[in-house]
């Protein structure tokens, strides 16, 4: 079945170069451009599953930017929101097998081609977005996401930050974990991630994140979990009541690159990528801060009722997550934990 969906994806894509004027050449395109005095301009196809109103989407506005700025018109990009290309597996699938040059993908969906990323999934891992950065972009970061590259063909350029994940729904707000119990709330593909809810008393159920706005609207799940900016964009205001700032967990949200594309371009070509990607990121966590503060008061003003949480009674309860995979992850949560530290004692 994968393997239909790689082939008719890769249909849609060579389809969709074709229309955007770039002749398909595996993920990414190369067609003439009549204002680069008819020089042929590489063309990277960047897919993601948020709407073109979200900070995903204007990250790669601003990579798309810079890096035809960096490369004097050389190189470009291909935006391709709201899921068109599929879903953020599909994606990661594509990018596999060179049907797709770029995209970003939660890190719940990368832990299904390597287990070890599922620790960034642990509830209450980072204490602020400082903190995540600090791990993520340092030399911590780039190692756990190295098997990525050399086992499934797929490159780490770097995290767009989010803020934390908090909860809404229609019953009532969220204070303490009992407040928790017996709500049906959608949450990612990740056993973590699951059994952090359960903990809390929540019936926790995984699907895709194109079936969410439906499930709210008709009643299948009484509330859901993101960041603030997905809350916003994805215009769940209209179907939550509630917005319970919990901050349970940092969402890892990496920009990926197929190892095909990367290994096509020349080293020059690669230098203009990652200077582009160091500058559009570095831009973005910037922004990230005052669009989650707008968007909050948005949310308020659209009718959701917005209440703060003692974080302390959740942690606790989540406690029993950590135990549960001691085995499996606490090496890695040591070494994550240690890290933080060290750059709070820098």
């Amino acid at each position: 079945m994968k393997r239909v969906w790689s082939a008719l994806l890769a249909l849609v894509m060579a389809l969709s170069l074709a229309a955007c004027g770039g002749t398909s050449t595996g993920g990414g395109g190369t067609g003439a451009d009549e204002e680069n005095g008819g020089t042929e301009v590489r063309v990277l196809s960047f897919g993601h599953a948020q709407s073109d109103t979200h900070l995903f989407n204007d990250t790669v506005l601003k990579f798309k930017d810079l890096l035809e700025e960096k490369s004097g018109g050389a190189m470009s990009v291909d935006v391709f929101a709201n899921g068109t290309l599929g879903n953020e597996r599909e994606m990661a699938e594509s990018l596999q097998i060179g049907t797709l040059d770029m995209c970003i993908s939660a890190v719940a969906t990368l832990s299904g081609f390597d287990s070890n990323l599922d620790v960034f999934n642990f509830p209450y891992l980072f204490e602020s977005s400082e903190h995540a950065y600090k791990v993520l972009m340092g030399d911590l970061g780039y190692e756990l996401f190295k098997p990525l590259e050399e086992s499934n063909g797929i490159k780490y350029l770097g995290q767009v930050d989010l803020g934390f994940r908090s909860m809404t729904n229609n019953e009532r707000p969220i204070y303490t974990p009992n407040d928790c119990k017996g709500l049906r709330m959608r949450t990612m593909e990740s056993s973590i991630c699951v059994e952090s809810l359960s903990a809390l008393g929540i019936d926790a159920v995984s699907m895709s994140f194109g079936e969410l706005f439906t499930a709210l609207q008709t009643g299948a799940v009484d509330g859901q979990e993101n960041p603030i900016s997905v809350i916003y964009s994805s215009r769940f205001y209209e179907v939550q009541k509630y917005l319970s700032m919990t901050e349970h967990l940092y969402p890892v949200s990496p920009i990926l690159m197929s190892m095909q594309t990367w290994n096509s371009l020349s080293e020059e070509e690669q230098g203009w990528v990652s200077e582009a990607m160091a500058e559009a990121l570095d831009w973005s966590w910037e922004e990230s801060a005052t669009q989650i503060d707008t968007m909050k008061q948005e949310l308020a003003d659209n009718g959701m009722e917005i209440n703060e949480v003692d974080k302390a009674p959740f942690i606790k309860a989540t406690q029993v997550v950590y135990e549960n995979y001691q085995d499996q992850y606490g090496e890695l949560i040591a070494r994550i934990k240690a890290a933080l530290k060290s750059t709070l004692d820098s």
